[in-house]
C-alpha cells in the first residue's frame, strides 16, 4: 500500500536577524559556478568537492537556510532518510571577525524538479510573452517549462512520491508532509512551512 505523501507544503526561509539573517552579504572561495536553477537543476559535475564562504553575519545557527542554500548535517541525515536526491557540498565558513558557526554546513541544492498540478482538476492562467503574444509554454515557445501568471486552484497530482524537491509550477522548494513532520519532531529550525491546500493561490507577481 502507498504512502500519501500530501497534503505538499512550500518551503519558506524563517528568519530571525540572528542565526538566521534575513541576508547575508558572501564571498565564496572558489567562486561558485554560473548556474541558473529555476529551469532545471545545476549540475553536479560543475562544482568542486569543497568550498569556503566568507558571510558578513555574526551568528549562523539555521538548520536549513533555504534562501541560501546551506544546511546542516541533521538536515542531511533526514533528506537520507527520505531518500531526497541532492547535491550536497562541504563548506568552510567564517563569519564577522572571523568567528566560525559552531553547525557543520554543506552547499545543499535539490536534483528533483517536479511538475505537480494536475491541470485537469485546477484553475490557472498561463503567461502570455508580450512580444510574440505567445503562451509561454514548451509547446508555443520551446521553453523549458510551463510559466504560470497565476493558480487560483491548485490541486496537486495523485502520484507525486518525492519528499522534498523543487516544484516547476511556483519555482521554489515544496516537501511533503513526512518531511515537514519529521523536521519540525527533530526541532530543527530556519524554515516554515506554508501548506499547498484549497486556501493557496499563486501569483506570479507575488
Amino acid at each position: 500500500m502507498s504512502i500519501n505523501l500530501q497534503p505538499f507544503f512550500i518551503v519558506q526561509s524563517d528568519p530571525d536577524g540572528k542565526g538566521i539573517p534575513y541576508f547575508m552579504d558572501k564571498h565564496w572561495t572558489p567562486e561558485l559556478p554560473d548556474y541558473e536553477f529555476y529551469d532545471s537543476p545545476p549540475c553536479e559535475g560543475d562544482f568542486l568537492n569543497a568550498y569556503s564562504l566568507k558571510a558578513k553575519t555574526y551568528q549562523l545557527n539555521g538548520d536549513y537556510l533555504v534562501d541560501e542554500n546551506l544546511v546542516f548535517n541533521e538536515m542531511l541525515y533526514l533528506c537520507e532518510k527520505l531518500n531526497v536526491k541532492c547535491i550536497r557540498i562541504p563548506v568552510d565558513i567564517n563569519l564577522h571577525r572571523g568567528v566560525r558557526p559552531q553547525k557543520k554546513y554543506f552547499l545543499f541544492f535539490p536534483l528533483s524538479y517536479l511538475s505537480i498540478l494536475d491541470k485537469d482538476e485546477s484553475t490557472y492562467t498561463i503567461s502570455i510573452d508580450l512580444d510574440s503574444g505567445k503562451l509561454n509554454t514548451q509547446e508555443e515557445r520551446g521553453l523549458k517549462k510551463t510559466y504560470y501568471e497565476s493558480i487560483d486552484k491548485f490541486k496537486i497530482k495523485n502520484n507525486i512520491r518525492e519528499h522534498l524537491f523543487f516544484c516547476n509550477e511556483i519555482a521554489a522548494s515544496v516537501c511533503s508532509i513526512q518531511f515537514k513532520n519529521e523536521y519540525e519532531a527533530l526541532g530543527l529550525t530556519g524554515v516554515s512551512f506554508k501548506a499547498i491546500n484549497d486556501n493557496y493561490q499563486y501569483s506570479a507577481w507575488d
